[in-house]
């Protein structure tokens, strides 16, 4: 099972059950180190960049099946990629974890993002577009998503290098 680390909508549990295909354990509370979050220029959602001395405050979640890694990633697109990368639960202890990072091109807005702003003013029109996005397409990721997760699965634990082609 793979672990990743939301800092974005995906930390809403609500949503991350539309697009992964069902709900998982509760996470916990993880810090990435070196980044900072900013909403995406023109966009109601975020994407981090590295920032010396900046952290991103976020949520660990566990238990991902490949085909849940391959939904997150259909739904996050083109203008994301996964990358593994270490982060820091409140009790001090590192994790890997994937995440999923802008592309070259993505401009950052000079806004902080906030989940409870979002949630106040974006969630419920979120979660429509979701259900409809996520339900127009296969109740099965892609084969050559799922295999990339599969993959990235059988090699976490041992040291791979982060394959940047999700999405």
């Amino acid at each position: 099972m793979l672990s990743f680390f939301f800092y974005g909508t995906l930390m809403d549990s609500d949503l991350q059950a539309v697009v992964l295909g069902g709900r998982l354990p509760a996470g916990v509370s993880a810090v990435l180190d070196g980044y900072r979050r900013r909403t995406v220029a023109g966009a109601d959602y975020p994407a981090i960049a590295p920032a010396k001395n900046s952290r991103v405050s976020g949520l660990l979640a566990g238990g991902l099946s490949p085909a849940m890694a391959a939904r997150a990633s259909l739904y996050e697109g083109p203008q994301y990629t996964a990358a593994s990368l270490t982060v820091t639960t409140e009790d001090g202890t590192a994790h890997d974890a994937w995440t999923f990072l802008p592309v070259r091109g993505v401009r950052l807005s000079a806004r902080d993002w906030s989940l409870d702003a979002w949630r106040q003013r974006r969630k419920s029109l979120t979660l429509k577009s979701a259900h409809g996005f996520m339900a127009t397409r296969s109740p099965r990721p892609p084969c050559a998503q799922l295999a990339a997760w599969q993959t990235r699965d059988r090699h976490h634990g041992r040291g791979l290098a982060a394959d940047t082609e999700a999405g």
